[in-house]
């Protein structure tokens, strides 16, 4: 079976390219539409990746741990007592659990920037790093697609 019939991207005249739409967001060769915004693929420049700033949630929960093993590293020199020991090291744990767990569930967003019109712009943003990973590669395709000059 041959394969011969299909045409490389941008080869179509009067359709765009689609790299991906999923979730309300659509990268083509000319556009990245995100929740009805729309943003010129040409018009892109410095595409780059970051981290958003830590969730409340999470920043509470590590201030609370912080706060719990503090505490409970004192208390066994304070009592010296065997079970202070144990008491302050299961204490420590369950502290440090429940930050891990709050980490977790409250990640700290992954963020996509780019200059757009000569202005840093925050493009896309999710806690999801799978789809952050395929709206990235789509994006970075449709830049290249454009560099190449597959002009539609």
């Amino acid at each position: 079976m041959s394969i011969d019939h299909l045409s490389r991207p941008g080869r179509s005249p009067g359709f765009p390219t689609l790299f991906y739409n999923q979730f309300g967001v659509a990268v083509t060769d000319q556009w990245l539409v995100i929740g009805g915004q729309r943003f010129l693929i040409d018009e892109l420049h410095d595409l780059t990746r970051a981290r958003g700033p830590v969730t409340s949630p999470t920043r509470t929960a590590i201030a609370a741990g912080c706060a719990t093993l503090a505490i409970s590293a004192v208390v066994p020199f304070v009592f010296s007592a065997p079970a202070a020991w144990a008491i302050a090291a299961l204490t420590a744990a369950a502290a440090l659990g429940v930050m891990v767990w709050s980490c977790r569930r409250w990640p700290a967003t992954f963020q996509m920037w780019a200059d757009y019109r000569s202005r840093p712009t925050l493009l896309f943003e999710t806690c999801d790093e799978q789809r952050f990973g395929q709206v990235r590669r789509a994006l970075i395709r449709a830049l290249e697609h454009r560099r190449r000059g597959y002009l539609a």
